[in-house]
């Protein structure tokens, strides 16, 4: 990591451990380039350097996650992923467009679930763990079971979770409804076929079941607004061949198949009418990897990928008093189809002191949309995308790097084909979108010895073509209709600071700081739900069998805000106040079991993460039971 000429974050799986997150998002929360906005409690958006939603890439174990319905702004899918079955999360800050394509104009984050380990003697491990807070905002349970041979090993887990509502800070009580449950299950098989050949099947199920959207309930006089479920499932198959030719030294194969189900509810109060939506995403990929040693010095990875999207999409209006099922149009056009087809090459070349990193892919997407009040439309568009990046070794302990580095995102079908309510106005679909790039510029220094690390690095991304909301004249159901265009430049800038300090062998301190300017030169205002200057530290101490934590989670205001975040009823006109709270943590642990106990919000401030739909919890008490076996 000292010679990569980009900024990256690794967290490995005591890391994940230590954090004892709720979810998958606030376990992200405080790494360095990345901020949370929860539009409610079973939500959670990542902002990437101050983009989110689909101008943000997820992957989960070298398969993409995003889908073509994925959301412009803040959505919630990655609290879909249980944050038990995780054992390593990966961030690249201002690049990975070319190593896994499209959508990642800022960054890319990359999960990585637990897998089955090998063993030269038969192994079989049970675990248990509970999960509870104070005033019943949690009560979760997970099993697992791994067994391990020496050619092949077993893993099975589940989960059952109930979250209740949760309770905001200075003694002001629930936020009613935010609360939910959730149920998910994991299996994984690894077999060693032969010296030179090994593979794995998968299967990861999700659920979550009456999530209420908080914000839409108290401010938009909704008597129900909620995702009634909320379904990710996904059943893969790898397999790596290692090979004696340099040109395929090692070749990864992937085929895999997520669905994406997202049912939702809403009326009204005084309404007998209740509108469900149903969209079910149903993905189909393929993907091929080629490691390469060319010589000593130069290696290069290649590949290819194949996903291809199926959306069913519907819509009823249901009348309460009379019990008549009006069908209409859903959200997106039903039957509609998304395929996407890439090619990529990246190298490294190693001199001396030197690193250079040097890459291409070429992207093509297809997308077929049989609206039925427009016909049907065919929407094609291609990209191609390059890295380039350089680090010099200075000394021993570190480096400096220069990178560039271009990005871009395909107009998805929530772009292209939606029709309907979405937050806060009313969206008519856009067949003529053309891509998204964006061009990223970052010089970073890094440091490593034996007792202190950090890294920083400053940045600049040029964002052209990029697709816009306008808002139009014209009102539907109450709610402004915009249409989408290409319209706009943009760019943002800022920096990163991340630090770790080992005092002596019992103690440490590490901390991050995060600053990103965006700025909208097409309409000459800040960009939308740009994050505040934000950041933490902790101090770390292990003494005999306890491990304690004492951490310091903080945003300065935000008062440079677009037209689109006054408008937005999430938001204060006036900015987002500064916030800081103080979370203390302490593990006990013997061979086979732990506990601990977080005490959340110490000083119980109320506080609200800038673009949020719900405030953060106040002062509580979070507990954590593991019985390993």
């Amino acid at each position: 990591m000292l010679q990569s000429p980009y900024s990256s974050q690794v967290w490995t799986d005591s890391s994940i451990r230590q954090k004892s997150a709720r979810t998958s998002p606030e376990l992200l929360m405080n790494m360095p380039g990345i901020f949370l906005q929860k539009t409610n409690q079973g939500g959670g958006s990542l902002f990437v350097r101050g983009l989110t939603g689909n101008q943000t890439l997820l992957m989960l174990d070298g398969i993409r996650f995003n889908n073509s319905t994925f959301r412009y702004g803040p959505n919630q899918y990655l609290n879909t992923i249980d944050p038990f079955i995780l054992e390593r999360v990966e961030s690249v800050m201002g690049s990975g467009a070319v190593q896994y394509g499209s959508d990642a104009l800022t960054g890319v984050v990359h999960l990585y679930s637990q897998k089955p380990q090998f063993s030269t003697k038969p192994l079989l491990q049970v675990g248990l763990q509970k999960r509870w807070a104070s005033s019943d905002m949690e009560n979760s349970y997970q099993g697992k079971i791994m067994y391990g041979q020496k050619n092949w090993s077993l893993l099975v887990s589940g989960s059952s979770k109930k979250f209740g509502d949760l309770i905001r800070g200075n003694q002001l009580g629930a936020q009613i409804p935010s609360g939910y449950q959730e149920g998910s299950s994991m299996f994984k098989f690894r077999h060693q076929a032969t010296k030179s050949f090994e593979w794995e099947i998968g299967y990861q199920h999700m659920v979550q079941n009456n999530v209420p959207v908080y914000h839409k309930i108290v401010l938009e006089n909704f008597a129900i607004n909620e995702m009634e479920k909320q379904k990710y499932e996904r059943v893969y198959w790898k397999g790596t061949a290692i090979t004696k030719h340099a040109w395929a030294q090692k070749i990864t194969g992937i085929v895999a198949y997520q669905s994406s189900l997202e049912k939702r509810r809403a009326q009204k109060n005084a309404s007998p009418m209740l509108r469900v939506e149903s969209d079910q995403v149903d993905t189909r990929s393929l993907s091929i990897d080629v490691e390469s040693q060319w010589t000593k010095h130069w290696s290069s990875n290649s590949g290819i990928e194949m996903y291809h999207d199926g959306v069913g999409s519907s819509r009823s209006d249901i009348n309460q008093s009379s019990q008549k099922i009006i069908p209409m149009r859903g959200l997106y056009p039903d039957q509609s189809k998304y395929e996407q087809s890439s090619v990529f090459t990246l190298h490294h070349i190693r001199l001396n002191q030197f690193q250079v990193e040097l890459g291409l892919r070429w992207h093509q997407v297809k997308a077929t949309l049989p609206d039925t009040t427009l016909g049907l439309s065919i929407v094609q568009n291609q990209a191609l995308v390059y890295t380039a990046g350089i680090s010099r070794l200075i000394g021993t302990n570190s480096s400096v790097y220069l990178s560039s580095s271009s990005g871009f995102r395909s107009p998805n079908l929530d772009d292209l084909g939606s029709l309907g309510i979405v937050d806060f106005r009313y969206e008519k679909p856009a067949y003529q979108l053309k891509p998204e790039y964006s061009l990223n510029l970052e010089l970073g220094y890094k440091f490593e010895n034996y007792r202190f690390r950090q890294q920083v690095s400053v940045f600049r991304t040029s964002l052209s073509n990029l697709i816009t909301r306008v808002k139009t004249t014209t009102v539907i159901q109450g709610y402004p209709v915009y249409e989408k265009r290409n319209v706009e430049e943009s760019y943002l800038a800022g920096g990163e600071w991340s630090g770790m300090y080992k005092i002596n062998t019992r103690s440490a301190l590490q901390g991050q700081l995060s600053y990103v300017f965006g700025q909208n030169l097409t309409q000459n205002e800040p960009m939308r739900r740009i994050p505040p200057l934000h950041g933490s530290i902790q101090y770390l101490i292990q003494t005999g069998r306890f491990t304690s934590q004492i951490e310091h989670v903080f945003a300065f205001s935000q008062e440079r805000l677009s037209a689109g975040d006054k408008s937005d009823n999430r938001m204060n006109p006036l900015g987002t106040a500064g916030w800081g709270v103080v979370n203390l943590q302490t593990t006990y642990a013997r061979k086979h079991w732990q506990l601990s106990l977080q005490l959340q919000n110490l000083g119980d401030v109320d506080y609200r993460m800038h673009g949020s739909g719900i405030n953060g919890v106040g002062r509580s008490i979070w507990g954590q039971f593991l019985v390993s076996m």
